[in-house]
């Protein structure tokens, strides 16, 4: 349905005060709880100097990122030449954002059922 697609993915807030999350990229995989992009992930933020909200990367790199179904608040097919295409083009040359408010980091100190074992390291 969306495999191989390139989409906008919003993710839900859960305050008003929180940066809408944005996921920009192509659609890899496709399962029952989720679905896995490569792409980038943006932070609608308010621009004080403007007065209106805009998207920022948070990184310069494309990554592989899984997105479960109970997060998404919508999915924006980008049809090419439309344009949605022509304002997903426009923001991806934005600047990184320099200090993101939050961003999805793994870290293995607070999921301590991913550290590696002692004896497989040897």
């Amino acid at each position: 349905m969306f495999l191989g697609e390139r989409v906008k993915v919003v993710l839900r807030r859960h305050f008003r005060e929180m940066p809408v999350d944005i996921f920009r990229g192509t659609v890899t995989a496709i399962s029952s709880i989720g679905i896995k992009i490569s792409g980038r992930h943006f932070q609608e933020v308010y621009d004080n100097v403007r007065g209106t909200y805009e998207e920022h990367p948070l990184s310069r790199l494309n990554k592989i990122y899984y997105i479960p179904n109970s997060s998404i608040k919508y999915v924006e097919i980008i049809l090419p030449d439309s344009p949605s295409a022509e304002l997903a083009d426009r923001v991806e040359k934005n600047a990184v954002l320099a200090s993101p408010v939050k961003e999805y980091t793994f870290d293995v100190k607070l999921a301590p059922q991913y550290e590696k074992d002692e004896s497989e390291e040897e």
